[in-house]
This record gives C-alpha cells, structure tokens and sequence, in this order.
C-alpha cells in the first residue's frame, strides 16, 4: 500500500466500511488495514472521529472525478464529446457508451455505494456529499446529452425526470449485480442491458 498515511487510513477505511458495514468496523481494524500499529491511536493524528474520517473519505473518492471531470464545464457540450468518441456509431450506439462511462464510474465508486445503499447508520452530511459530488454529476450529464439529442419539436419535455429514471435503471443494474457477487441475475451482462435502456431513450427522443 502506498501514498500518504492519510491517503492509506482513506483507502483501508473505505474497503472495509464497504465489506463490513461503517458500524461494524473499528477504528483498531483501519489502523491495521493501513498499515498502522492496530489500537495506537495513529488514525487520529489525521481525523478527529471515525465518523469524519468517513465523510473525508466518500469527499476524496467522489471528487477524483476521472472521466466526470469535463461535464463540470458549463460549455461542455456531451453531444460533441459523443461524436468525438463514437463518430460513426448510432444514436444509441453514443447513448449506450454514456451509459457505460456511468456504470464504470459507479465501479470506481464501489464501496461508497455498498456504504451508502447497504447501511443505514450514515448520517446525512454524507448524503449530501454523495448528492452534491456524484449524484447529481451523473444525473446532470445524462440530462445534457438528452437535451442536446433531443429533435427541437421534443426539448421542452421533461427530460429532468427522464435522466432521474435512467440514472436509476443503470444503478440499480450496478447494485444488483454487486449482491450476486458480480453477476446480473438475469444472466443479461452490462452492454445488453445498457443498450436496451439506450434503445428505449430514443424512442422517446424522436
């Protein structure tokens, strides 16, 4: 394990809040996962609480944005991206690698989403940075792109609502394949379910 100590305390934290549950794991169980003398003291050198240390932690992994980060710029323009990334592709060939970059993202953010939607202990200041820093990011860049694909006769629907719902049925894919260890139940894998929402997306488009 490398980085900072902070960075390592962030890391172990994280991984076993995910496993376990936040109120299950001890502060003891994170010092020894980052590499500490378990039952020191040491993970308070750089958080007061446990309960900060979890807020810190969802704030850090949420704003390495990665792919996220150009969406943030109020002239970025997802449709142009699209095109840039799938020149030749279909309308719902660009819809459905969207769809893909947010289920990768969601990935990325694996055990934040098993803290957030597994245990109910987590206050709201967490929610609220889960709100603000990822939700509302991928709800935002969903909605550009609908806005932008949109036929003119169509853009003054509600495709705030449309985005929510798409946000939804790409998470909730992502969280019940992450119960059955990784596996849709359905046996449908990812670029067939991704496809099929970006298929039903069009249809309302046009």
């Amino acid at each position: 394990m490398t980085g900072s100590t902070r960075d390592r305390v962030i890391e172990a934290a994280l991984r076993l809040f995910g496993e376990q549950g936040f109120a299950r794991t001890t502060v003891t169980q994170i010092e020894r996962a980052a590499g500490l003398s378990g039952g020191s003291g040491a993970m308070y050198r750089h958080f007061r609480s446990k309960d900060e240390l979890l807020v810190e932690a969802v704030r850090s992994r949420l704003t390495d944005r990665g792919q996220w980060a150009a969406f943030l710029a109020p002239d970025f323009s997802v449709l142009a991206w699209l095109y840039s990334l799938e020149p030749q592709g279909s309308t719902v060939d660009k819809l459905t690698l969207l769809f893909r970059i947010g289920l990768a993202r969601l990935e990325h953010d694996r055990d934040i989403n098993r803290i957030l939607m597994r245990d109910n202990s987590i206050g709201t200041d967490v929610l609220e940075v889960f709100r603000r820093e990822e939700y509302l990011v991928f709800v935002s860049a969903v909605l550009r792109g609908l806005v932008e694909l949109a036929d003119p006769e169509l853009r003054d629907q509600d495709w705030e609502a449309a985005a929510a719902v798409v946000v939804g049925a790409v998470a909730h894919y992502w969280l019940i394949s992450d119960t059955f260890g990784g596996h849709h139940p359905t046996e449908v894998d990812a670029d067939r379910y991704l496809r099929s929402i970006a298929e039903m997306v069009v249809a309302r488009l046009r």
